[in-house]
C-alpha cells in the first residue's frame, strides 16, 4: 500500500497494539483491484466514505463532542487510498503527540488552567448550541429553578 513511516517515539508507556487496520483493509482493496474498473470504484468509495466522515465531523466541531475525532477518522479512511491523506494523518499524529508531551511537562497549575479553559470552551459551546440551535435558554431555566427554591 505505502511505505511505513518509522515511529520515533519512545516505547515507554505505549501499550502493545493489535494488527493494524490496514491488515484487514488490504485484502478488500486487493479484491477490488482485481475487478475490471475496481481500482477506480474502490478509490471512489474510499473518497465518498471519507468525505462523509469529514463533513459530519466538521458539522459537529462547534458542538461538544468528538467532532475533530470524526474528522481525523475521515482522513484515516482517505489514507487507505490517497498518499496526501497519509501524509496529513502522519502530520496530525505527530502534532498531537508533541502537544501531549508538552502539556505533560508543564506544572500542575498550568495543566489545571488548560483543563479549566477547555471546560469553559465546551460549556460555552454547549450553551450556544442549546440557545441558538434548539431555542432552549439554559440560564433562564437555571434562574427559574433557583428562584423557586
Amino acid at each position: 500500500m505505502s511505505e511505513d513511516v518509522p515511529d520515533e517515539r519512545p516505547s515507554a508507556g505505549i501499550p502493545p497494539t493489535k494488527a493494524p487496520l490496514t491488515s484487514k483493509v488490504i485484502p478488500i482493496r486487493t479484491w477490488f483491484h482485481t475487478l475490471p474498473g475496481g481500482q477506480t470504484l474502490f478509490r471512489t468509495l474510499v473518497g465518498l466514505v471519507g468525505l462523509v466522515f469529514v463533513v459530519l465531523g466538521l458539522v459537529l466541531v462547534p458542538l461538544p463532542g468528538p467532532g475533530w475525532l470524526i474528522v481525523i477518522a475521515g482522513i484515516g479512511v482517505w489514507a487507505i487510498e490517497f498518499v496526501w491523506a497519509r501524509s496529513l494523518l502522519h502530520h496530525t499524529h505527530e502534532r498531537l503527540f508533541q502537544w501531549n508531551a508538552w502539556q505533560r511537562q508543564q506544572h500542575w497549575l498550568v495543566r489545571a488552567l488548560l483543563l479549566t479553559a477547555l471546560f469553559v470552551i465546551v460549556m460555552a459551546a454547549l450553551w450556544l448550541s442549546l440557545k441558538h440551535g434548539f431555542g432552549i435558554d439554559p440560564t433562564a431555566r437555571l434562574a427559574r429553578l433557583f428562584m423557586s427554591a
